[in-house]
């Protein structure tokens, strides 16, 4: 009887696991340094090293956004004093403030920064995501 029962439990456990059910998509909220604008980034999994990374970062605020507002990405690892190991871009969807992180990669787990410099006329603003995996 202990055997079925194992063997039963294991059986679900791993169905479970293969349901399809649980959430892969890693997410992290900021709000940009002068308090403009708030940001989501989604990813579609966990930062992980030596692979492209897919994400998105969505902006919204309370104001419609400056039609003339592009992205520049940048981060590093701080406490190792370097950058990131590629040139990430930020690509417009062409949804109303939506953007598709193209290249991004890590090159080791640890603490990461991850920035966006905002830039229009009318004006500049950052948004920085900290993270460690």
């Amino acid at each position: 009887m202990l055997t079925k029962w194992l063997t039963f439990s294991t059986l679900s456990l791993l169905l479970a696991g293969c349901s399809g059910n649980a959430a892969t998509t890693w997410q992290q909220h900021q709000v940009s340094s002068s308090g403009l604008y708030q940001a989501t980034l989604t990813c579609a999994t966990a930062p992980t090293v030596a692979i492209f990374q897919e994400c998105a970062l969505q902006l919204s605020s309370e104001q419609a956004l400056p039609p003339d507002l592009s992205l520049t990405v940048d981060g590093g690892m701080p406490a190792h004093g370097h950058g990131l190991p590629t040139a990430p871009q930020a690509v417009p969807t062409g949804k109303v403030g939506e953007y598709r992180i193209d290249g991004l990669k890590y090159s080791m787990v640890g603490e990461w920064v991850l920035g966006f410099w905002l830039h229009s006329a009318a004006g500049q603003d950052k948004i920085v995501f900290r993270f460690t995996f």
